[in-house]
């Protein structure tokens, strides 16, 4: 081989070798460019990485959240550190002065986004479950109510047992917001918090309660209706199955509830006397001018309120009333004159 030729290809081996070297650091640079923070601001996102997402599903999600500046290039890097198959699912809540690197370590510790516990009582309607949200600072009652008022279909189409609800109803979703203690985002949408709840109604709502309902010959909001006076009228636990016997007897004579719950879901106002003006006040939640159940749930209500209403106590009492001597007991009775007879009696607790 001539020398001449030799020169040659020693030049062009170096000359590669400069291109290449100069390729790699730009090439360094550019990933560099591409690994850091899209936003120094620090914008907040919150992404939901749902269950079995590949890394291309996760790469993508964070490219069209403006987190990472090119998806191709974040897999890369995930693949390089190995860490593929470690990413886990969740809802988390990223910033955009974040780079790739500390998102990838927050996907790998599964480090989703800030929760608080959010505990529902029982016994309250959706305008106290608003109200109550709003004052803890999620969103605006008005916000949670529209969300109600005006979305009932998408609900329905998500659980079976709203299938009963009349689309009329002003809040479809009364009596079914279950109350209890859930774990929220703390930038939880209306619907995030809604879902929760039907969530944890559809759990307590056993499948045997739907043929329960088929026996009694009810639908599943009747039920829910009952459920919901039972809770609003009873306190102890003990007492529910005996209280929703005296409103099925009374139902099962034609007689009127008279259930006081009923006047206080009108009025908005939880006192235990009323007028007689208020009594005759038409309203088909007035179980004092109308026979049979109200329009419907006047509350949610305690998984015991539930039961009493599906499987209630068989018995002769048509009337009961509270003791007033700080139990939350009730006397019951069979006949009028022995209820006015509880009634004098039990008043005397008061003076």
């Amino acid at each position: 081989m001539s020398k001449k030729k030799t020169n040659k290809k020693s030049k062009k081996v170096i000359l590669i070798i400069s291109i290449a070297l100069v390729v790699i650091a730009s090439g360094f640079a550019a990933g560099s460019y591409l690994l850091s923070a899209v936003n120094p601001t620090g914008e907040k996102v919150i992404v939901n990485i749902s269950e079995g997402s590949t890394l291309d599903d996760i790469a993508s999600a964070l490219e069209e959240n403006g987190l990472v500046r090119n998806k191709t290039v974040f897999k890369i890097y995930i693949r390089i550190q190995n860490k593929q198959d470690d990413l886990k699912a969740g809802r988390y809540s990223f910033s955009t002065d974040m780079g790739c690197k500390e998102i990838a370590q927050k996907l790998v510790d599964g480090e989703t986004g800030d929760t608080v516990m959010l505990t529902i009582r029982e016994g309250l309607n959706v305008e106290q479950i608003a109200q109550y949200l709003e004052e803890s600072g999620f969103f605006t009652a008005e916000e949670f109510l529209d969300e109600i008022k005006n979305n009932l279909d998408y609900y329905k189409g998500l659980y079976g047992f709203l299938e009963d609800v009349p689309a009329d109803r002003e809040y479809g979703l009364e009596g079914y917001l279950f109350g209890s203690t859930y774990e929220v985002y703390v930038d939880s949408t209306p619907r995030d918090i809604i879902i929760k709840m039907l969530d944890g109604f559809d759990t307590i709502f056993e499948e045997e309660y739907y043929a329960r309902c088929a026996e009694l010959g009810m639908s599943v909001d009747e039920i829910v209706t009952m459920a919901s006076i039972v809770e609003r009228e009873g306190i102890v636990d003990g007492e529910l199955a005996r209280i929703a016997g005296v409103f099925y007897n009374r139902l099962e004579d034609g007689m009127m509830l008279q259930s006081c719950a009923t006047l206080q879901y009108i009025f908005k106002d939880y006192q235990f006397t009323f007028t007689q003006e208020q009594m005759n006040v038409d309203s088909p939640y007035n179980t004092y001018v109308n026979t049979g159940l109200p329009a419907g749930p006047i509350s949610n209500f305690r998984q015991t309120a539930l039961v009493a209403a599906l499987y209630p106590e068989s018995h002769n009492y048509y009337y009961f009333c509270s003791k007033n001597d700080g139990t939350g007991e009730s006397a019951f009775a069979s006949t009028l004159s022995e209820h006015e007879a509880n009634v004098e009696r039990y008043s005397q607790s008061w003076e």
